[in-house]
């Protein structure tokens, strides 16, 4: 070797020492075989193997190709050879000690006067890359089962009003061809009193960083419906545009729902029936304005308490053990109780006491319809029974307790 070809092969070395990437002459003898003349010492990160390896052999290379595209590769490298074309592929190398890596590898071929192919080029790790891109494309494939998964629209709107993407599911109430959405104003689309509650909650979700329950009413071919609308500021925007991720959801049928349970509270709430329910253990969990009417007490004073705070003392046990085995069972009790309002002065109640079952058939509630039937009762003949005994100290225990009156 002359001394100007020395001192390129040393200028090489100087420029290449410490590029990571692998920049080489790889050459295709007429006999087939391959060698590696000039490899820069960023071999040893792409191949595992030094320079002087693969001089005059490929073998150091070949093997720490993955199995699976060592067959790829050569076929590529005989195809560039055959036709003098770039050789651009990518493949895997399986060197011991590490985790597998992705080598993207360059080269431009030229045909030698011995009827040699060499090629001049470069081979880079691009595993970060392709981690990025799998990662990405696993990114997106969750992404799309996330949106599928979702029943809801789902728009990307502007400050400036624009739709820039939407999503509805193929059965959705206004799915639609994107055209019809993506590019225009959602106010020229949608009512404007839509529009208006989209607004609010586009301008809460500012405020609060999110917007729930703002709900808006539209008129469809099959009907009127009613939708609620989720909204969230996106932090990060491509241009100078503030854009939002708005959820709208059909409620319609829970709004139905609300609706009845609502039409139902009124009437249970307007009743001249007393009505209580209680859990398993008879603890009050609601009471209706009749109850609260008659006993005096307030709805803070009773949830959550037992109906023993209106037990006048007269009746007997046994009849309340008959009631709770009758409706533990699963039966319905109907009877009367002589019972004392927070002021002490007493009043008959007859009652009904049913369970309540869930959908699996198990008991979860117990309801109780009570009528006051105080004025259907012999009163002078209750007083005289109950509220006039004979001994002092009978009189005393009543006026402890307050029962002197029927009302």
């Amino acid at each position: 070797m002359g001394s100007i070809e020395k001192y390129s092969e040393d200028e090489f070395k100087k420029l290449s020492k410490h590029l990571p990437d692998l920049i080489f002459q790889f050459t295709r003898r007429p006999d087939g075989s391959y060698f590696v003349p000039v490899a820069s010492k960023g071999i040893v990160n792409i191949f595992g193997c030094t320079p002087e390896d693969v001089k005059e052999s490929f073998d150091a290379i070949a093997k720490v190709i993955h199995p699976e595209d060592q067959g790829r590769i050569f076929a590529e490298i005989e195809d560039s050879a055959k036709d003098l074309t770039d050789f651009n592929s990518e493949a895997r190398v399986c060197i011991s000690g590490k985790p597998v890596q992705w080598i993207l590898t360059r080269s431009t071929p030229e045909k030698l006067p011995d009827g040699s192919i060499t090629w001049y080029g470069f081979s880079t790790n691009i595993t970060s890359q392709k981690n990025a891109i799998v990662a990405y494309s696993n990114l997106l494939k969750k992404q799309d089962a996330i949106l599928k998964a979702i029943p809801d629209l789902i728009f990307e709107v502007g400050l400036n009003k624009i739709i820039y993407d939407f999503h509805s599911q193929p059965n959705d109430l206004l799915a639609a061809p994107p055209e019809v959405f993506i590019g225009k104003k959602f106010d020229e689309i949608i009512p404007k009193s839509v529009t208006d509650v989209l607004i609010r909650a586009m301008d809460e979700a500012d405020t609060e960083g999110y917007s729930v329950g703002h709900q808006y009413d539209l008129a469809l071919p099959h009907g009127v419906f009613w939708f609620e609308l989720t909204v969230a500021p996106i932090i990060e925007t491509i241009d100078s545009d503030k854009r939002y991720i708005v959820l709208s959801k059909n409620i319609t049928d829970r709004k139905q729902k609300e609706d009845k349970l609502q039409q139902l509270n009124h009437a249970l709430e307007q009743s001249t029936a007393s009505i209580v329910i209680t859990d398993l253990d008879g603890n009050l969990e609601y009471v209706n304005q009749q109850f609260l009417n008659i006993t005096g007490y307030s709805r803070d004073e009773v949830i959550g308490a037992n109906p023993k705070i209106l037990n006048s003392g007269y009746t007997k046990k046994e009849d309340y053990k008959e009631m709770w085995d009758t409706i533990k069972s699963g039966g319905t009790w109907k009877g009367e109780f002589l019972n004392k309002k927070k002021n002490g002065k007493l009043f008959w109640e007859e009652v009904t006491i049913s369970p309540v079952r869930n959908e699996e058939g198990e008991i979860i509630n117990f309801l109780a319809i009570k009528t006051d039937i105080t004025k259907q009762k012999d009163c002078r003949k209750i007083q005289k029974n109950y509220l006039e005994p004979k001994s002092s100290s009978s009189r005393a225990f009543n006026r402890y307790f307050g029962y002197s009156q029927i009302s």
